[in-house]
């Protein structure tokens, strides 16, 4: 008994200042756990499940969320050594749409909730709490399914002929907003290296009206295909190039009396095909040549040159097409002159360059330019093109691109009309 009253008495001396030093020691005691484990909050971007979809859902209307309303941010707040060990995997944000308070409302509204496993929902925060949802009639439409390549070209000498899809048509069914939208079905396709025939799996986009993409996310959370998501390939037909391949032109008519067809000239000269195999081979064993019918052009009653733009597609067999970056038209020109008129073909390396500055270079687009002269008698008769004198003079131009005229020294009794011939002039490399 004594022992303890001794021990009641050390304990009342200096009470108070035994209670402060035990609140300071707790106070302490904190701290250092705050320290160590601080609390915190952290931020996670989560995508939110729809749950009870066959609540709106059925064979007749469906619903639809905006991308934007698709993922919430989530911000959890706990000790540090709480939250190392939480990912987006373990936090579930739900829609509920049995949870919807009016299907009146415009747009309908549907709360959020979100667990994680061994954290108190108080810890808790959305961005949002309930997000909007557009309810809608499902809607059905068939679409063909067209083939694209992008940019991937095949190997050298090779170009894509002939594409075919499979499936060929499908069937996208979803919100008539969506649906309603839709322009095209496109399997893309790469045709890197190609150099023989194969089949290509495909990468399924959808296109809207406006040119644009449809997203992958709305496809994937918004539309199905009848029979599931095809699997779509392409079955690639390649096509060999064929480079100089000629034109003979044919036309229909005659000049008027006393004139005429004195040559004929296409622009370009020669053209680029791509076709199958059986295609090439044939034009090939036929001299490399296409033939333009006669009734395309026609000089009946014609006086001067007559020229036609003829489009290449018109005039190429089946299976044969222009090469990629190769002209689709060709221009024909058939000169026609009076029977004491004719062309002469001037070289233009014998054309007399005058008062080309020094520090430049002359060039040209044309081999030989074409001098219609008129005329009679032996002199005009045994005149070549060779025969005349040609000149320009280029005094006073510096480097640029220049319509020149020709000058001409013809015999007596030979007049010409005026010519002009295209140069380029340019800089000598120093």
């Amino acid at each position: 008994m004594k022992g303890f009253r001794s021990f009641w008495k050390m304990l009342r001396n200096n009470l108070g200042l035994k209670l402060i030093s035990v609140l300071i020691a707790v106070v302490i005691w904190y701290v250092v756990i705050d320290v160590n484990d601080p609390v915190e909050t952290t931020t996670y971007n989560v995508r939110i499940t729809v749950v009870n979809d066959s609540y709106i859902a059925n064979g007749k209307q469906s619903y639809r969320i905006d991308d934007a309303y698709k993922t919430v941010t989530v911000y959890v707040k706990g000790n540090r050594s709480e939250l190392k060990d939480i990912s987006n995997d373990d936090i579930t944000v739900n829609a509920d749409l049995t949870q919807i308070v009016s299907l009146d409302s415009d747009p309908v509204m549907v709360p959020l909730s979100a667990t994680i496993p061994g954290v108190s929902a108080t810890n808790i925060t959305l961005s949002r709490t309930a997000i909007p949802i557009t309810i809608e009639q499902i809607a059905s439409k068939e679409f063909a399914v067209t083939v694209d390549t992008g940019d991937s070209m095949p190997g050298k000498d090779y170009e894509v002929g002939s594409v075919t899809p499979d499936p060929e048509q499908i069937v996208v069914n979803g919100p008539e907003s969506i649906i309603n939208v839709i322009d095209s079905v496109i399997a893309r396709i790469d045709v890197t290296g190609m150099t023989q025939d194969g089949t290509r799996e495909a990468t399924l986009v959808l296109i809207d009206k406006n040119g644009d993409e449809i997203s992958q996310e709305t496809i994937e959370d918004d539309l199905t295909f009848d029979g599931g998501v095809p699997d779509v390939t392409v079955t690639v037909d390649l096509w060999k190039k064929l480079s100089g391949v000629g034109l003979n032109v044919n036309y229909s008519g005659t000049p008027e009396e006393g004139y005429h067809v004195e040559e004929i000239n296409t622009t370009p000269e020669t053209i680029s095909v791509v076709g199958d195999e059986a295609v090439i081979t044939n034009l090939i064993n036929n001299g490399s040549e296409i033939s333009i019918p006669a009734e395309m052009i026609s000089v009946e009653g014609a006086t001067q040159n007559v020229t036609a733009e003829v489009q290449l597609a018109d005039v190429l067999p089946s299976n044969l097409r222009v090469a990629k970056n190769a002209p689709e038209t060709v221009t024909v020109t058939i000169a026609v002159l009076s029977d004491d008129s004719k062309d002469l073909e001037v070289d233009v390396d014998d054309i007399v360059i005058e008062n080309l500055a020094s520090d430049l270079t002359v060039s040209y687009d044309q081999s030989n330019v074409t001098v219609v002269v008129t005329g009679s008698g032996t002199a005009f008769e045994s005149l070549s093109g060779s025969d005349v004198d040609a000149s320009i003079d280029l005094n006073g131009l510096t480097a640029g691109n220049y319509t020149v005229p020709l000058s001409l020294k013809l015999p007596n009794g030979v007049t010409s009309e005026k010519v002009e011939i295209t140069v380029h002039l340019k800089e000598k490399a120093k």
